[in-house]
């Protein structure tokens, strides 16, 4: 068997350092497209979001005390 078909006949898995390196180079050049947002964006967002989280915990918290408290007087109700 020559040389050319030990080679097309094994699997590599591994070829060295140069893979990390050509794997770190795309990741670099991947990372330098993102648009990152402006601190002032940023802080409008986390606000927003924080915001929302509160009302719909609120909102959460309301219908849990109501529809306990209905269940609460069924069951007095059912049980006497």
């Amino acid at each position: 068997m020559n040389e050319e078909n030990k080679k097309t006949n094994e699997t590599k898995d591994y070829d060295g350092p140069n893979v990390f390196q050509s794997i770190f180079r795309t990741y670099k050049a991947e990372f330098k497209k993102i648009v990152w947002p402006s601190r002032q964006t940023l802080t409008k967002h986390t606000i927003t979001v924080a915001v929302v989280s509160l009302i719909f915990g609120a909102y959460i918290a309301l219908a849990d005390g109501v529809f306990g408290a209905i269940f609460s007087r069924f069951v007095q109700f059912v049980l006497g």
